[in-house]
C-alpha cells in the first residue's frame, strides 16, 4: 500500500502515481471505470479545528438560495441555514439559538423571525401562560374578571364573575371544538331579580341545552368542553 500522504517533488519518481491515487480514494468514490459517479465523495472526513482564526472545521461562506429547492441541499444565507428534505423538495429552515447564555430548565420559543429565544426558567410554582402570543411565566393563580354585561368568553379566561345589578347578563361560551379541555368558572355575586345566563354558540349545547341559568347569588357552575360539546362539572 502506498503511503497516505502527497507526492513529494522529486521525491517519489516511479511511485508519485499510487501515492496520489491512495491519497485521492481514501475519500472519493471510484471503480475504475468510465462512470460517471467516480470522483464523487464517499466519505467526509473532517479534521478537528482550533482556537486560531481561520481553522474552523467546516465554514459557509453566504449565498443566494436556490431558484428551486433541490433534495438534500444546504444553503446558507445571511443568518440562516437551510435543509431541503426530500418530499416534495421542500425547503427547512434549521432552528438556531445562542447558547452563550442559559441554565439548566430554560425553553426555547420560535420568534417572528424563525429564530429560538430563550425563556429562563420560571420559579418555583410559576406556571407558563401566553401573554401576547408569546409564552411567558406566571404565578399560579387563577385568571377573574367581573362582567355587568353581556360578555362571550375567551381562552384566557378562567372565572368569571357575573354581576346582573344593572341588567341581565349572558356569557356565552365559545365554540366547544376550539376549546378541548378547557374549563370556566362562572358565578353570580348579585342578589338582584335580573337574569344570568350561560349560553352556547350554536351548534353547541350545555348539558344537552342551549343555556342554563344562574340563579342564585353566589351560585356558580364549573363548565368543560370535550372538544364537541359543554359540559357542567
Amino acid at each position: 500500500m502506498a503511503e497516505q500522504r502527497l507526492p513529494i517533488v522529486n521525491s517519489d519518481d516511479g511511485v508519485w502515481g499510487d501515492i496520489i491515487r491512495q491519497y485521492i480514494v481514501k475519500e472519493h468514490f471510484n471503480d475504475d471505470t468510465d462512470n460517471p459517479a467516480n470522483g464523487g465523495h464517499k466519505t467526509v472526513t473532517i479534521r478537528a479545528g482550533t482556537a486560531s482564526a481561520g481553522t474552523a472545521p467546516l465554514k459557509f461562506t453566504s449565498g443566494t438560495l436556490l431558484s428551486s429547492p433541490e433534495a438534500g441541499a444546504v444553503e446558507f444565507n445571511t443568518d440562516n441555514v437551510y435543509f431541503t428534505i426530500t418530499t416534495g423538495a421542500v425547503r427547512k429552515k434549521v432552528a438556531l439559538y445562542d447558547d452563550t447564555s442559559g441554565a439548566t430548565g430554560d425553553l426555547y420559543y420560535r420568534d417572528s423571525g424563525g429564530s429560538f429565544v430563550r425563556l429562563a426558567a420560571g420559579a418555583n410554582g410559576k406556571t407558563l401562560r401566553v401573554a401576547s402570543g408569546l409564552p411567558a411565566w406566571a404565578d399560579a393563580t387563577l385568571a377573574t374578571s367581573t362582567k355587568t354585561s353581556n360578555y362571550t368568553v375567551t381562552g384566557t379566561d378562567v372565572v368569571v364573575f357575573a354581576n346582573a345589578a344593572g341588567g341581565n347578563v349572558t356569557v356565552t361560551l365559545p365554540l366547544a371544538s376550539s376549546l378541548g379541555g378547557y374549563r370556566f368558572y362562572v358565578k353570580r355575586i348579585d342578589s338582584s331579580g335580573n337574569t344570568v345566563s350561560i349560553a352556547a354558540t350554536n351548534p353547541d349545547t350545555i348539558d344537552g341545552q342551549t343555556s342554563v341559568t344562574v340563579r342564585a347569588q353566589y351560585d356558580s357552575y364549573t363548565i368543560v368542553s370535550n372538544g364537541s360539546l359543554w359540559y357542567i362539572i
